[in-house]
Order: C-alpha cells, then structure tokens, then sequence
C-alpha cells in the first residue's frame, strides 16, 4: 500500500524449513507470497499488502519511510563488476530497508551508486556486507550530509558536491545539525571543550552529575561528526566519554565548494564542501596529500584547489625526465639544446593529452582533512 503496486498473486504458502505450498493464507498469519515483481524497489519493509478487490480500510500503523541522513558513492574497482554491485545492492536492500541507492557515474571512477545511510557506522557495515558476502572491492568516496539551498527562486536539496551550484546563485544555505550529549570525567572537560570548538560546537547545557563526572550537551553540524568524530572523543577522553546524538532542525551556514583539478581537470570525486573558515588549510592538506600520493608520469602535473573559480592552493608533481644528452661526447651546444627543445614539445604535448592515473588512496585522503 506505501509502495502503490498492484501484482498478481502467482503461489501462497508457509514457511515450515522450506517454503511449502497452500490454498491460502489469512489475514495475521506468517507465510509468502510469489507475485513476479520484477522491481524489488516495489517492496518495503514494514508495509502492508491487501487484496486490491477488496482491501483493507487503511494500514497498519507504524510504517514509516525511512530518509538517510549521510550519503557517499559506492563503485567497483573494477568496471566490469558493475552489475555484480548493483545486483548486491538489491539483494542488500531486501534486509536492510534504510539503505537507499541510484546510479551516478563519475569522470575519474567511472559507473557507480550514490548512496544513503542512516550514519557513518551504517555505511561501514554496508561496505563490509558487500564486500564479505558479494566479494566485491569497492572504493567509497567521501561521506556527506544533506544541504538545503535557497537559489534565486527555488530550494534545492544537495547531497553530491558535484550539484553544487555556483556561488554567485545561492542566497542562503541551511546545513543538518545536532544536538550531541557527551558524558566524560571531568579531568577531561578541557581537551574535549577544545575539539567540539574544532567541530564548530555550540555548549547549551554543561551539568554535573558528581564531583567527578559531567554531562555536557552540544549543538554540532552533522557534517562534522560523521567521519572521525567519534574516535577522536575516545582518544582525547582516554576512551572514558560517551556520546549519543539526535537530529535538530537543520541551521545556515556559510559553506563553499572545494574542488580539486587535477592536470586542469576538475575531479567530481575529490570535491567537497567545507565551511569557508577551514578551506584554506583543507585545501593545502588535499593538494599536499596527493602530491605524496599521484605517482610521477612522463609530464609535470599540476594539482590545485579552487573555490568559487579561484585558485587558493597548488602544489605541482615534477615530471620524469630521460637524459637525452646521454649521446652526447662534447660537440656544439647548439646541439643539446636543440635536443632539450625537442624534449620540452614533446612534454608539453603529453601533458596536454596525457592522462593521470589516480590511485584509491587519493580518495582515503578526503576522509582525513579534519587532521
């Protein structure tokens, strides 16, 4: 009845080990149902199926859809396992009706899925799942939040960088938040005040429990929390806080789209948003990052950060370069010269058509800038 799908009922039965075969089954009784659907988006779990001829007078209370609140993209290593992960991933929904999915492709990974998780433990456990049970190798990009944007005359709702419109379009931009309750020692309240402040934290509670434990409550920008958050409290308390979270009308913010290009391209994969205050350093820890990680090709590679169409960080992959004087016993300079012109052109044109191979690891990179 949610799903709004009509079928015709193929075969009915219990389950007793093995799925056996009955005239019917009533109403509040455990079975199955064959109906050929070819769709599996069709079915959710928790609805409620009627017979259309006569049907129910409403259904069952408590169904509730579901909306995530993290996203990232899922592709294969491998594009030939494309439709091996698609195939995962509607096996996986059957049991797990919070993941959501649609394909994206993008120019430097490929054919993929963008998907929805309910937070960062739950896109872990998806992962793993794929990986364990479909033997798949999958690379994740980094996670991200919902956005609401008001543009000139209409709200939009953003959860992939690479939608993100131009600055000189938006008018105001609200982000999700949440309301954060850590309970630590108090010897700890110093380094834990410290990182929330980092998280872009506001305290609206601080109570004592005891002389000795405090209970504290923050309201903290989703997008902050969801990778890194969690181990970075354990470490700085000594694993002693806890931390629970619930979701808050989301708040504006002044947010701005980081990019990166990689020898003049723009990498959708690499894109980020950021708060305006911390694209600076984000943006030095990224170009830095994969200039230690891109290998060396045959011509220099540029590697920059741009936000609203300004270069504010760059850092530059040096070429590999062959001794083309290695032939050369003395003689006119005039010779060696014309044989490094020749080796300049010839770097000048592979690096106009040349293309870059861009390991996994520069996308592990995206998930460390709050270092």
């Amino acid at each position: 009845m949610a799903g709004n799908a009509e079928y015709e009922v193929l075969e009915v039965g219990y389950m007793k080990i093995k799925p056996i075969e009955s005239e019917a089954i009533n109403s509040g009784e455990v079975g199955y149902i064959v109906a050929g659907i070819k769709d599996i988006r069709d079915i959710k779990i928790g609805d409620t199926v009627t017979e259309s001829s006569r049907p129910t007078a409403r259904p069952h209370l408590g169904y509730k859809e579901i909306h995530p609140f993290v996203f990232a993209g899922l592709y294969p290593f491998s594009s030939s396992d494309y439709d091996g992960l698609k195939n995962a991933l509607e096996k996986l929904r059957l049991s797990d009706s919070s993941l959501t999915y649609f394909p994206e492709t993008s120019i430097a990974l490929g054919f993929g899925f963008r998907c929805g998780f309910l937070g960062s433990l739950h896109l872990e456990i998806v992962k793993e799942r794929l990986e364990r049970e479909f033997n798949l190798n999958l690379l994740v990009t980094s996670p991200n939040v919902e956005y609401k944007l008001q543009t000139k005359g209409q709200l939009i709702v953003i959860d992939n960088p690479a939608k993100f419109p131009a600055a000189g379009d938006i008018e105001e931009i609200w982000e999700p938040y949440v309301e954060a309750t850590i309970i630590s020692p108090t010897e700890y309240l110093g380094a834990i005040f410290e990182l929330c402040r980092k998280k872009r934290g506001k305290l609206t509670q601080m109570k004592y429990m005891n002389t000795k434990i405090v209970v504290l409550k923050y309201h903290l920008p989703l997008a902050e929390i969801i990778v890194g958050f969690y181990d970075a409290l354990k470490s700085v308390s000594k694993g002693y806080a806890s931390f629970d979270y619930e979701h808050i009308p989301p708040q504006e913010g002044e947010l701005v789209k980081l990019e990166m290009m990689i020898n003049g391209e723009v990498v959708d994969a690499l894109s980020a948003i950021v708060h305006k205050d911390k694209a600076q350093n984000a943006a030095h820890f990224l170009t830095e990052k994969l200039r230690s990680i891109i290998p060396r090709h045959m011509f220099e590679i540029p590697i920059q950060a741009k936000v609203n169409n300004k270069i504010i960080a760059r850092e530059n992959i040096a070429a590999m370069r062959k001794d083309v004087l290695a032939k050369c016993y003395g003689g006119d300079i005039t010779r060696k010269r014309k044989l490094l012109e020749k080796q300049k052109e010839g770097k000048k044109k592979m690096r106009q058509f040349g293309k870059v191979e861009i390991p996994p690891e520069a996308f592990i990179a995206m998930l460390q800038i709050e270092d």
